[in-house]
């Protein structure tokens, strides 16, 4: 599968690799053959196939947000298609080049066919963790009100 990195010159250019995981055939004793992938170093892994300057990509489709695929197109000088691991990692990516983006290219990078949610999650989806122990503090704090104003029967 393909997937992207970024690199940062000393201008603070940001550059996009698209590289490919390199697999070996090795055999084994029964005279079968095994595709494995090589983990020695990520140099060994993987190839640089193409290089491009962020500032360069014009529009980055996700092709049918309604669709649990890998797949998009990086609109460059021409369109190249990507394919992910898998979805989630696709949105990982493309919320990695909107950061960059924003970050270095001080422009808003342009999105087409991506589910917006996923992508630039509101304050709520941030915070929701937050959410949820401050509902807890105040449903306690509720609950100790109406029981200090519950009468106490004496017990003699």
């Amino acid at each position: 599968g393909n997937i992207f990195r970024g690199r940062f010159g000393p201008k603070k250019v940001v550059q996009v690799s698209v590289v490919q995981c390199q697999v070996f055939v090795t055999a084994q004793k029964s005279g079968s053959k095994k595709s494995q992938t090589q983990r020695s170093s990520i140099q060994d892994c993987y190839k640089k196939m193409e290089t491009w300057s962020l500032q360069d990509l014009t529009l980055v489709d996700g092709r049918d947000p309604d669709v649990d695929d890998p797949c998009f197109l990086l609109h460059f000088d021409e369109v190249r298609p990507i394919t992910a691991v898998s979805c989630s990692a696709k949105y990982t990516m493309v919320r990695a080049l909107v950061a960059l983006s924003d970050q270095y290219c001080q422009s808003s990078l342009n999105l087409q066919n991506f589910d917006y949610a996923y992508i630039k999650p509101t304050t709520y989806y941030y915070n929701r963790g937050d959410c949820i122990v401050l509902s807890k503090i105040c449903l306690y704090a509720c609950n100790l009100v109406c029981l200090s104003m519950c009468p106490v029967a004496d017990a003699l």
